[in-house]
């Protein structure tokens, strides 16, 4: 499963090597904000539109991933900004998966605040099923702790805030949009009609579905302050009680990587289109559910291949990911730009 590329994900944050791409007026700010459900604090990359100045920088370069280039501590550009919370990756996922986003959001007028899960390698099968409620309720935390401090380098516009989501970070959107897990209907995903990704995991584990607190997987984690959601290749979408859905208010983007011949079924938002009341449904052709890793360094594929490994760095015959990310990044921007007018 795509969470369990785990050891060849750890990324470093900072590297001299060669960026994906560059980027000079992004700024990067990195804080840590008190996370409640956790009992600790967790750090948060913010990228921001920014004028030239700061120290360069590379985020989320790794032996098989090309990092991010920002420029630490650059004075922001002027005006106030809508603020987009980014959460991206599986269960299990490393730091700065969703670096390429943040970078490209924020040299499209957008601040950024993407959270940095706990570290995969440290993480139990059964505990990663915690991530489930525990991230919807990180991006919360983080969006209030943002709010309190006045010493930002970029200036938010507090009428314009959106969240974003990967895998069971678009399960997180949701959850911020009104959504809320239907327990039994979580505990049958992974029966043999089933549509969960992770459940191999969860069997050689010996995890039962049905013995997750319940109380927890349902609660709700609305969070009004959040005006849109743009939610791509969400895990468990079907999973989530109709009526919640049905009474989501704020416009939902849903994002699909793939032609529905290629999609995983436990990735498929397409029904939540006929559910959700201001929803549109979208396909990127010519992508794959690959397409939401970064890009690969020319020794990725070979990397995955000889430890067995899912083929992450493969793309569609005559694409490129940085074309995929450059067109996935334009409609994920337009999209915050209709549903958090100014």
């Amino acid at each position: 499963m795509i969470h369990l590329i785990i050891l060849l994900l750890s990324a470093c944050l900072l590297a001299a090597n060669t960026p994906a791409h560059t980027a000079d007026t992004i700024g990067l700010s990195f804080f840590s904000v008190p996370v409640p459900g956790r009992g600790g604090v967790m750090d948060i990359t913010l990228w921001y539109p920014a004028t030239a100045g700061g120290t360069p920088v590379l985020v989320g370069d790794s032996p098989l991933f090309k990092g991010e280039a920002a420029q630490q501590g650059a004075p922001a550009a002027t005006g106030s900004h809508p603020l987009i919370l980014l959460s991206h990756g599986g269960l299990k996922s490393g730091p700065f998966i969703g670096a390429w986003m943040a970078s490209r959001l924020a040299s499209k007028g957008f601040v950024v605040a993407m959270m940095r899960q706990p570290d995969p390698q440290t993480m139990t099968s059964e505990e990663s099923i915690h991530e489930i409620w525990l991230r919807p309720a990180d991006l919360s935390a983080a969006l209030t702790a943002i709010e309190k401090d006045s010493t930002l380098p970029a200036k938010i516009d507090r009428n314009r805030i959106g969240v974003l989501g990967f895998l069971i970070g678009g399960t997180s959107a949701l959850s911020l949009a009104g959504g809320n897990l239907d327990p039994e209907s979580f505990a049958r995903s992974c029966n043999p009609d089933g549509t969960g990704v992770d459940c191999a995991e969860f069997a050689s584990a010996g995890i039962d579905l049905r013995s997750i607190d319940r109380q927890k997987l349902s609660r709700t984690h609305l969070d009004t302050r959040v005006k849109a959601a743009v939610v791509i290749d969400p895990e468990f979408g079907a999973n989530f009680a109709p009526d919640s859905l049905k009474h989501i208010s704020i416009p939902v983007r849903l994002i699909n990587l793939g032609t529905p011949e290629t999609l995983w079924p436990g990735l498929r938002a397409s029904g939540l289109q006929d559910v959700i009341p201001n929803a549109r449904y979208d396909l990127l052709t010519g992508a794959s559910q690959y397409s939401a890793f970064s890009e690969c360094k020319p020794a990725g594929t070979v990397i995955l291949r000889e430890e067995g490994e899912e083929p992450l760095c493969d793309d569609a015959e005559g694409t490129n990911r940085s074309s995929i990310h450059d067109r996935l990044a334009e409609m994920v921007a337009a999209a915050f730009r209709t549903d958090l007018p100014q």
